[in-house]
């Protein structure tokens, strides 16, 4: 009897959970079970496809949003377990979710949008647009187009910090986030695809400042009010739409496990048009709809249904293949058949919007976890189908070799050690998706990926000296420091002298300083991978102070080694071989530890 009760119990612990209420809605006179996706799925396989898609992931599924659609209508849309499980506060259609970096496409209607008037030219330069001296961390003097932005190719590296915080005090106006903190300009214009936040929120503020609007004004009167998307905002701290706001308190967010992630809960974007949009799942969907080809209606927010076409122009591709990348910000993505739309991430949560526009066919999603694929990813192939079954699947591609670099990287500067570490390789996995290798770069969905091998095993030996030394240092401060001389003074006995060369104590010191240095530099790394240097500029000033113990330990160690070097050479070392073995790894390691925090710029604690 008990066990039953266990079960019933279960059984309506699950329902909680995974309640929903599907909408399925067609077209007049159109008969749901003769259509099929791209997929082939037919209409009316897709509700129980869904949800037995949810079921078999529930014990890592939080809460989800998501809604299926073609030119007709709304073909499912659902909502699935808690906006905070811990309070047993279910998904339902007042939910607000992130929408991360989906909201960059609304920075590109908008840009689109000023083309149609003729405001602004893909083509021209866009210090055109800007005032006089705005960008002033270039490397080429070659001119940067609004096409650049749009394709991740105007050459800026990657930036991570000054991009959230978590107090609304520190939030400032768009012009100022963008000044204060701009990425230097590592590739030339147009060459390497390497996807860039600060890129794409100079485009909102260009078209800003061609509008003469602010940005959150102009994305409220040009998008969300012709659609009629009263419950989202795109304000840096939701202050542009009250109920937004305050519905957002009411979302927690997980990671990919079902984990609540500690914190506020909620981290403001500096660089808003990014990645600050926030509403509902009806709102997300009215605007998947809108920009998505419909052969029985115009899109609403343009004037012409020529410049959604245009829109929908490839504007960049994998290389030489023809295999289109991007379409004017928005990525292609090649699952049974190719997709364009956008994804995106916050700290919090998770969104995909994606659609086939042959056939008008689209679905949106909506997680409130952090990097989610399963739903944001994973799932798309139920409508889309796989890669595997596509055309470009057939095409033989021998899988890369060597030691591969991601351009979305930070080449240069104090945090450049993070690119370091962002070395990879291909498997035999990886082909089953669309990737495509020219000479020594290696296209691939958001970011280029390229071989250099020479660069990546510099960095790669560096890094790996760098973290011998402090392991070395660690080992040797804590075993001969510490535990030796107990040793020694358990099997001497009191007054008996035991031999301790000169330059053992200097070892002792040096190693001490490497220990410090490498738990420095470990904290700091830490802190950068988790995101909680991105959380807000208190954090941003631990790095700083981080960084300056950084270099301050790195001047001492190098004084340190300069007398060690000049003391032996005036002294010389009358000791046993093996002495003078060790003695040498030091001054060995303590050279290499310096020579990569020159390098990649670690005590650069002024700059980031």
């Amino acid at each position: 009897m008990k066990k039953i009760r266990k079960i019933i119990s279960l059984c309506i612990i699950g329902i909680m959970m995974f309640q929903h209420t599907g909408i399925t809605s067609y077209a007049t006179g159109v008969v749901a079970e003769e259509l099929t996706a791209p997929s082939g799925i037919s209409y009316s396989d897709i509700p129980p496809a869904i949800e037995n898609y949810v079921e078999e992931h529930k014990e890592t599924t939080t809460g989800m949003s998501v809604a299926v659609y073609d030119e007709n209508g709304v073909i499912y849309q659902n909502h699935f377990g808690y906006a905070d499980k811990e309070n047993g506060l279910v998904i339902d259609e007042n939910t607000v979710f992130d929408w991360g970096s989906v909201s960059k496409t609304l920075i590109w209607i908008n840009v689109m949008q000023l083309v149609e008037q003729g405001k602004l030219d893909l083509e021209e330069d866009i210090r055109s647009y800007l005032p006089e001296g705005f960008l002033t961390n270039l490397t080429y003097d070659e001119k940067i187009t609004m096409l650049d932005l749009m394709n991740h190719q105007a050459g800026f590296q990657e930036m991570y910090l000054g991009m959230q915080t978590s107090n609304e005090d520190e939030v400032v106006s768009l012009e100022e986030a963008l000044k204060s903190n701009q990425p230097k300009q590592v590739y030339k214009p147009g060459t390497v695809t390497a996807y860039s936040n600060w890129g794409a929120a100079l485009a909102a503020y260009i078209v800003q400042n061609i509008s003469g609007m602010d940005y959150v004004e102009y994305v409220h009167k040009n998008i969300f009010e012709p659609l009629g998307m009263e419950h989202t905002s795109i304000g840096a701290i939701l202050d542009d739409n009250a109920w937004v706001k305050q519905q957002r308190e009411n979302i927690v967010g997980y990671d990919i496990n079902g984990k609540k992630i500690p914190g506020k809960g909620i981290s403001y974007c500096l660089l808003y048009p990014v990645g600050s949009a926030t509403g509902t799942m009806e709102d997300f969907l009215t605007y998947a709809r809108a920009i998505t080809p419909n052969e029985n209606s115009d899109c609403p927010l343009f004037e012409k249904q020529e410049t959604l076409d245009l829109l929908y122009t490839a504007t960049s591709y994998y290389g030489d293949s023809g295999v289109p990348n991007n379409y004017h910000g928005f990525f292609a993505n090649q699952l049974g058949v190719e997709t364009i739309g956008h994804g995106g991430n916050t700290f919090h949560h998770s969104s995909m919007l994606a659609f086939e526009p042959d056939s008008g066919m689209g679905m949106v999603v909506m997680v409130n976890q952090a990097h989610e694929q399963v739903y944001n990813y994973d799932m798309y192939e139920l409508i889309f189908g796989k890669f595997a079954d596509s055309e470009l699947a057939s095409i033989e591609r021998e899988v890369p070799k060597g030691i591969i670099l991601v351009a979305r990287t930070i080449k240069e500067g104090p945090l450049s050690f993070v690119g370091a570490t962002s070395i990879t390789g291909y498997s035999q996995e990886d082909l089953n998706c669309w990737w495509y290798q020219e000479g020594d770069y290696i296209y691939g969905g958001y970011s280029d990926s390229f071989i250099h091998t020479g660069e990546a095993i510099i960095n790669l030996i560096g890094m790996l000296l760098f973290l011998l030394a402090g392991g070395y240092g660690s080992i040797t401060l804590v075993g001969g420091g510490f535990i030796c001389p107990l040793i020694q003074k358990a099997i001497h006995k009191k007054n008996e002298p035991h031999r301790c060369h000169p330059f053992r104590k200097w070892n002792y010191s040096m190693s001490g300083i490497m220990t410090i240095i490498i738990v420095d530099f470990l904290i700091m790394f830490m802190r950068l991978t988790n995101g909680t240097l991105c959380g807000d500029m208190g954090s941003v000033a631990g790095y700083m102070v981080q960084s300056g113990i950084l270099g301050f330990m790195a001047v001492v160690l190098m004084v340190c080694l300069l007398w060690g070097i000049m003391s032996w050479i005036k002294k010389g070392i009358a000791d046993t071989k093996a002495e003078k073995v060790k003695y040498c790894i030091t001054i060995f390691l303590a050279i290499c530890m310096l020579i990569v925090i020159i390098k990649f710029n670690m005590y650069q604690f002024w700059a980031f």
